[in-house]
């Protein structure tokens, strides 16, 4: 399986839009893996995992092209994960010959309740927490996120070709009812990819984000349980730029962890 990050940042992306902290000014001094552009990522070239106003921008930057696309995992209803306007350019004089004529898109009901009517040529596929979907080789397990109050926010395990991927973003400590799944599957994790937007401010396990200490929990209850051992990859990712997300700063703390650091355009095949 492979995993590319497109966009590794919260809503506000980094350096943040209108800000002027000396995080944001420093990334914009250094660049390179310091700029963070809004949360997405492709999985084998034809899985995409959430639709932000950065995804343009991403398929010109990685030389994605989005006719080729064929699914597409929605986690929540924010516009940073869904922002539908692109959407409704997949027709007509918008998009000429299309590889895929249709894009299947799985969210929950509550991210399709938000859609502006039917979008052409994209067929929505209803999940909701703990649902089994098969599709192109891919088994996709969708787990309830601890965010968006109300929304139905969605985790994912994504397994495809004898590989298991975990993604959980954005989410805070993860429910009993998650773990306790997770333990019945009998699943072992290849990777982990999680939420990391606070970094290293204080964040209680019922928030609904998580920052290193949330994360530890959340690795050291998966070891318990057997989901996670000694070859797992473990990849923070989705920083917010009140956390300080230059690259080294990260890169530091996550050393100490034996964690790795996502970035814009970061590839890990496993």
């Amino acid at each position: 399986m492979k995993l590319k990050y497109l966009g590794t940042a919260a809503a506000e992306a980094f350096p943040a839009v209108f800000c002027n902290c000396k995080y944001c000014n420093e990334a914009r001094e250094l660049g390179g893996k310091n700029i963070r552009t809004r949360s997405q990522s492709l999985i084998n070239d034809d899985l995409l995992i959430d639709f932000p106003a950065d995804t343009y921008h991403h398929f010109i930057t990685h030389g994605i092209r989005g006719d080729r696309i064929k699914y597409l995992l929605i986690t929540h209803a924010h516009s940073d994960h869904l922002y539908q306007r692109d959407l409704f350019r997949r027709y007509g004089c918008y998009a000429h010959n299309m590889s895929v004529p249709t894009l299947e898109l799985y969210c929950s009901s509550y991210a399709a309740s938000t859609l502006e009517g039917e979008i052409p040529n994209v067929h929505v596929n209803i999940i909701k927490a703990f649902d089994v979907v098969e599709f192109g080789g891919y088994k996709v397990t969708a787990l309830p996120a601890r965010h968006m109050p109300g929304g139905e926010p969605l985790n994912y395990i994504i397994e495809c070709d004898g590989k298991s991927l975990l993604y959980a973003h954005d989410t805070g400590y993860f429910f009993d009812e998650t773990f306790e799944y997770i333990e019945k599957s009998g699943i072992r994790f290849d990777m982990l990819s999680l939420d990391c937007t606070n970094v290293d401010i204080p964040v209680p396990d019922t928030g609904h984000h998580m920052g290193f200490p949330n994360i530890e929990r959340v690795v050291e209850r998966l070891r318990t349980l057997g989901a996670v051992g000694a070859n797992t990859a473990i990849c923070v990712n989705h920083f917010s730029h009140n956390g300080n997300p230059l690259h080294s700063h990260l890169c530091e703390r996550a050393s100490e962890y034996g964690y790795f650091v996502s970035y814009d355009g970061c590839e890990i095949e496993f």
